[in-house]
């Protein structure tokens, strides 16, 4: 695990299984750092997010500067950091803060859904090396990510994973994912 994730927040990137946040109501300072560790975010239309940092005299604690830029690029992490503003759910997925807004009478059931959907259908040792993969992206070039990709290709190959997934594929039936 990289140092850079042993951190207060920044622990919930090594974390081996997708951790989703589902926000739906405010969403401020620490609030919103957590969720942006998680790997997939989720909220209410009418939930709303702001990062806060300079409306109380501080600097973006916790990596949120870091994390912002690469969640929804530099122009946007300058202007949710910079003005510190408040946005709505709407605004978020737009930005790409999050992943999907809904109705907030519908995110409980979507998100325990999507959850389940992917508990059900995916791969534990593929999830767990694609989490790697996407937390490692920031600190490498393409050609270290495409021989980290090969390096990790080969060892999928011989996975009792692959071979399941192409059995439940073939026989079309669900899957018995191992982790293995």
């Amino acid at each position: 695990v990289r140092s850079d994730y042993q951190q207060r927040y920044s622990y919930i990137a090594s974390i081996p299984k997708p951790v989703i946040a589902s926000i739906n109501g405010p969403a401020a300072g620490v609030g919103l750092i957590l969720a942006l560790y998680c790997d997939l975010r989720f909220c209410a239309d009418s939930a709303t997010m702001m990062t806060g940092f300079a409306r109380r005299g501080l600097i973006a604690e916790h990596g949120s500067a870091w994390m912002l830029r690469h969640v929804v690029g530099p122009a946007h992490a300058s202007d949710l950091l910079l003005s510190s503003r408040k946005i709505d759910g709407i605004e978020a997925a737009r930005m790409g803060l999050v992943n999907r807004a809904m109705p907030l009478d519908q995110l409980s059931g979507f998100v325990r859904a999507y959850a389940a959907d992917m508990a059900a259908t995916t791969s534990p040792l593929s999830l767990r090396g694609m989490k790697e993969q996407l937390s490692d992206v920031p600190f490498l070039t393409l050609g270290e990510s495409l021989m980290d990709a090969e390096r990790r290709m080969v060892h999928s190959l011989k996975s009792n994973d692959f071979k399941e997934g192409v059995a439940h594929f073939i026989e079309k039936r669900a899957p018995k994912f191992t982790g293995t």
